[in-house]
């Protein structure tokens, strides 16, 4: 991946010889909190819901007849702009995603804030739905990144059309990367292209104004307890707000979550709380990295009757990694199983573009994950024993979905 800075635009190039399709990445900084939760995830949406020139069933039309991909996904950080295209309509995808981006209406305001509505419901009656959405509520109290989904019922109401106008000057105002990865024919013909039509994804000097989402972490445990009296099953979420990928402690994370309980069958979570005491129909640890925080946790689905346990082999599984060191066959399987699962995931044409483009527009630089891999590779069996003893000494928030008539095993 090359980077240019033609017309103050940030422009990344890479050349994939032999691949029939093109991915286009545009992405969009968020540098300022939602008016209302919920804004950006609306503007995602209208965003292809018609423009000056085209109705939603002729841009749907379009897209379908020129074999072109286009989605919009709004993010805690930043909101993209994906299309994949055979390499011959280069020029019609860009003329398209142009128009979305420069002339939407958002006509259809009132439909997507009720079906968005009708979407959210429906997805809280899952309970793992409903854990997730209690734990983010909670552990980023009055942060932005806590824009849970009934943060957004909360709010949806008070969203007006004027207020996604707003928000899409605010996101065309936070232009941070057009990305391209394909077999185009000449390299300087595309950056003069871009730099001559693509004028409105120029950077300007927007100050980050998203806060420090440390400063409202918690200072002791909390428990969150979620009623779902018909469920059959519990769910629980432990985590910790953490330090993410702009910081030392990142690679270490990562092979700690590797051991712990993202590598599948293998991980300690599973063997020993699932397949040796058999209290999990589903265990793992998860370790998610964002500009302003980090967040891990580890996730169970058990019977209600067994949360107590469950809570209790969380627990156990840190301190077993804290008071001794992990093997050297589990240190060098997490790290091959870092290196395999990052190759596996820059694989193609839209891939690569997603992933070099968010380490552009994050600050990582383009030789982001070499660095890590390299960070990866010096990780010790000691380091990530201290990092298992770091987050025993830290404050935790569990969130559980369950009957009410199991509540007493945390009281």
């Amino acid at each position: 991946m090359e980077h240019f800075y033609r017309n103050n635009i940030n422009i990344l190039l890479s050349h994939s010889p032999k691949t029939p399709r093109m991915s286009l990445n545009l992405f969009f900084r968020v540098k300022e909190a939602e008016k209302y939760c919920g804004i950006n995830s609306l503007l995602a949406r209208l965003l292809l819901q018609g423009t000056k020139k085209y109705s939603a069933v002729e841009l749907a039309n379009e897209f379908e007849n020129e074999c072109i991909d286009v989605s919009f996904k709004a993010k805690q950080d930043y909101i993209k702009a994906n299309l994949v295209f055979l390499n011959e309509d280069f020029y019609k995808a860009m003329d398209l995603v142009k128009e979305l981006l420069l002339n939407s209406t958002f006509d259809d305001f009132e439909k997507e804030v009720f079906k968005l509505k009708g979407e959210i419901v429906s997805d809280l009656d899952s309970p793992r739905c409903k854990l997730t959405d209690a734990f983010i509520k909670n552990l980023y109290k009055n942060h932005p990144y806590g824009s849970s989904h009934t943060k957004i019922l909360e709010n949806i109401d008070n969203i007006t059309k004027q207020d996604i106008i707003d928000a899409h000057q605010t996101m065309l105002n936070n232009a941070a990367a057009v990305v391209l990865v394909g077999d185009y024919e000449n390299k300087e013909d595309i950056l003069k292209y871009f730099e001559e039509h693509f004028s409105f994804m120029a950077t300007k000097d927007v100050i980050d104004n998203i806060p420090d989402a440390f400063r409202n972490n918690i200072t002791q445990d909390e428990y969150v307890w979620v009623t779902k009296n018909d469920a059959s099953q519990a769910q629980i979420l432990q985590g910790w707000l953490i330090e993410s990928f702009n910081t030392p402690l990142c690679a270490k994370i990562s092979v700690m979550n590797n051991i712990l309980g993202c590598a599948g069958l293998s991980s300690r979570l599973f063997v020993n709380l699932r397949d040796k005491q058999g209290l999990a129909y589903t265990v793992r640890s998860q370790y998610e990295t964002l500009l302003h925080s980090g967040v891990f946790n580890m996730y169970i689905g058990t019977t209600p009757k067994n949360i107590k346990k469950s809570l209790l082999g969380f627990q156990d599984e840190l301190e077993k990694l804290a008071n001794s060191y992990p093997t050297d066959e589990e240190l060098k399987g997490a790290k091959e199983n870092i290196k395999g699962r990052l190759k596996y995931f820059t694989q193609n044409n839209s891939q690569i573009a997603s992933n070099d483009g968010f380490n552009f527009i994050m600050g990582l630089g383009l030789q982001y994950d070499e660095l890590f891999l390299d960070d990866v590779n010096n990780v010790t069996k000691e380091d990530v024993s201290n990092m298992a003893k770091k987050l025993l000494s830290m404050p935790k928030l569990v969130t559980i979905v369950a009957p009410d008539e199991f509540k007493n095993q945390i009281e």
